[in-house]
């Protein structure tokens, strides 16, 4: 992966944040290359920390619009890792992982923790936690825009 300064200066905050997106999903691509994609380990892991969680809910924690969410937990299911289950609203229905869906989530950790710690190699502990920041006020201005 080339360092920042053979990369060039794109002088868009949007390019710039895409740039680095896709080189950080690229890392964890390929670590979890054989079991899931990053963002279904990034709604499976959610979901596992809030069974039974709405799609509005989980749309809204993730950010992710309704037509993609909803694209990506029908795939999800069909792969038979999730299951829609009730909830206390009527109008919302909640979705929990299935067995399939925690044992595929358990075998992929140790994979996502070896992207982690590769993208954690390549900082300090200072930077590692200044980019935690960055990314929650980069959030964090975007939703106040709104």
């Amino acid at each position: 992966m080339p360092h920042l300064t053979e990369l060039p200066d794109l002088c868009c905050a949007c390019a710039t944040v895409r740039r680095a997106a896709r080189a950080v999903t690229n890392l964890y691509a390929e670590e979890l290359r054989d079991y899931l994609e990053p963002s279904q380990f990034a709604l499976l892991a959610w979901l596992n920390g809030h069974p039974g969680c709405s799609q509005a809910a989980l749309g809204k924690a993730m950010l992710i619009d309704k037509a993609t969410l909803s694209r990506n937990l029908r795939l999800m299911q069909k792969n038979g890792w999730l299951h829609h289950a009730a909830t206390s609203d009527k109008r919302e229905r909640g979705v929990r992982l299935t067995v399939e869906g925690k044992e595929l989530l358990e075998a992929a950790k140790p994979h996502w923790k070896r992207a982690q710690e590769k993208l954690k190699s390549g900082m300090t502990r200072e930077q590692w936690d200044a980019m935690w920041l960055a990314l929650g006020l980069l959030t964090a201005a975007t939703q106040d825009q709104e």
